[in-house]
């Protein structure tokens, strides 16, 4: 085989070896945030503060939960965390796979302070769901926001009237309080969907029409599913 032969098959070999762990790594940082929402799922579960939140994820019609939400002076003082969006199909109450999102803006402000907070944010009707869909969606603007409930001995609702489209539960530090989230964004993160599912998918494909999946998000469909 000719010298120069032989170096373009090793050049290939090495590209074509590498090409795996470069696609293993990229799906590794996606599953790392899938897990570490599954752990915020449970701590949820398993804080009495938030007895009241089961009603809300039990109607919501997806739900979307930022882990480690950081608060100013990361971002040019704003604030910002990357999350994932998971649709419930209302007749079966089944969970969705995932969807990765960015939650930024700088009016986002932990009402009791805090450097990082847990946040979970319900949606509760089908058109807020859409409208978060789109490419330029704002709390507060483009579907009403406001604080869910928190406290200790209030109790599960049975009957709630859900008065706004999307809810917000925050868990900060052990620290119980609001989160003030007019003005802020989400945007889709098609390019970690992309790397997740090893291929290119859209938000409907994956919230909607379930056509694709990835066992890695088992627990915490599995985690949701308790509320």
């Amino acid at each position: 085989m000719p010298a120069l032969s032989r170096r373009l098959l090793l050049l290939a070999t090495a590209l074509a070896a590498l090409l795996p762990v470069g696609a293993a790594r990229a799906e590794g940082e996606q599953q790392r945030l899938v897990d570490r929402a599954r752990i915020v799922v449970e701590e949820f579960l398993a804080d009495p503060n938030f007895q009241r939140m089961r009603v809300y994820v039990q109607n919501a019609y997806a739900v979307l939960i930022v882990p480690d939400l950081l608060k100013g002076g990361f971002f040019l003082g704003a604030e910002y965390g990357v999350g994932v969006l998971l649709a419930r199909d209302i007749r079966s109450g089944a969970w969705s796979d995932p969807v990765f999102v960015d939650l930024y803006g700088g009016s986002i402000g932990l009402q009791l302070g805090g450097k990082t907070s847990d946040v979970i944010l319900t949606i509760m009707n089908a058109s807020a769901l859409q409208k978060l869909l789109t490419s330029n969606f704002k709390l507060g603007t483009d579907a009403s926001v406001a604080a869910g409930p928190v406290g200790v001995g209030l109790g599960a609702a049975t009957t709630v009237q859900f008065g706004e489209d999307i809810y917000v539960f925050s868990r900060s530090k052990g620290l119980y309080g609001g989160l003030s989230a007019e003005g802020s964004a989400v945007l889709l993160k098609p390019d970690w969907a992309r790397a997740y599912y090893g291929q290119p998918v859209s938000a409907k494909a994956v919230l909607e029409e379930r056509s694709v999946t990835n066992p890695g998000s088992a627990g915490l469909r599995e985690a949701l599913a308790r509320f």
